[in-house]
């Protein structure tokens, strides 16, 4: 096989061949291998606190059920988060050491944007009650009622990679109070007939999407989705060269949030500064 790394496939920015699409930003770890539109090969398997001993391996037997070899990989997609903070961590350092010594190029994807992107159409797919234009708010549980979210805009009903201006993002991926932020959406004044919620919205976020809803004239849904390697694939194709990562090592993920060891070391940082501040008044 010749080597076509530096080739790039028609309107995509990515090379042409199998691209391996990873995340492990939530309690799944899921993988895929496309090539184009065409599935190659995928596995989601529910890896939580196990992501660091299960995907390599995972990996080595996706590429083999695939009939490829490492090198046979063009390039590498990875979900950079928000979500898991060790989750995130991992699977972003195995994708670019996949790709740093393959030489392969990576492209950086918004987890929230491929679970945005992925539950849409689905969502638009499977029920006449879904129409653009419509906002599409992606939820991941960040516990004690924050979310891990973000809002794009599908305007056009098939959002598939390629239909110019079908699908663009309007607010940053980011850790907030879930009620407080979805109604704050669902109010403004710009926002269009329909809003899809999807992601992890049953359960606790129900209530909250329920309230948040109450009175308005819009259609709310709700799609509970799981995070999908084939939607970060997706989302590289859509995004192409604005998100590749110029060198591997550069690959960072994107917690959106302090984690919980460090959050508590800022804060008994900031209370050691009051009491030091105090004194010397």
């Amino acid at each position: 096989m010749s080597d076509r790394r530096n080739e790039t496939g028609p309107g995509t920015g990515l090379p042409d061949g199998p691209l391996l699409a990873i995340d492990t930003s939530t309690a799944s770890m899921t993988m895929a291998l496309t090539d184009g539109e065409t599935v190659l090969a995928e596995r989601t398997t529910n890896a939580e606190r196990n992501h660091s001993v299960k995907l390599l391996p995972e990996i080595d037997e996706l590429v083999r059920t695939a009939g490829l070899r490492p090198r046979d990989v063009r390039a590498v997609a990875v979900g950079c988060g928000p979500g898991s903070y060790t989750g995130v961590r991992i699977g972003v350092t195995m994708a670019k050491t996949f790709a740093w010594a393959l030489g392969l190029p990576v492209y950086a994807v918004s987890s929230l944007e491929a679970l945005a992107f992925g539950g849409w159409r689905d969502a638009a797919a499977g029920t006449t009650a879904v129409r653009a234009p419509a906002w599409v708010v992606p939820a991941l549980d960040a516990r004690r009622g924050q979310a891990y979210t973000a809002l794009f805009a599908a305007d056009a009903d098939d959002a598939a990679v390629g239909a110019a201006g079908a699908w663009r993002r309007v607010g940053a991926d980011a850790v907030t109070m879930f009620r407080e932020q979805a109604e704050a959406w669902l109010r403004a004044a710009e926002r269009p007939g329909t809003v899809v919620f999807v992601g992890e919205v049953d359960g606790g976020f129900a209530d909250m999407l329920d309230a948040a809803a109450a009175g308005l004239n819009a259609i709310v849904l709700r799609r509970p989705w799981s995070m999908s390697a084939l939607d970060v694939a997706s989302i590289a194709r859509l995004r192409g060269e604005a998100i590749r990562v110029r060198d591997p090592h550069d690959a960072l993920p994107n917690y959106a949030q302090l984690a919980e060891a460090e959050a508590k070391l800022v804060a008994a940082s900031a209370a050691e500064a009051r009491e030091k501040a105090r004194e010397r008044n």
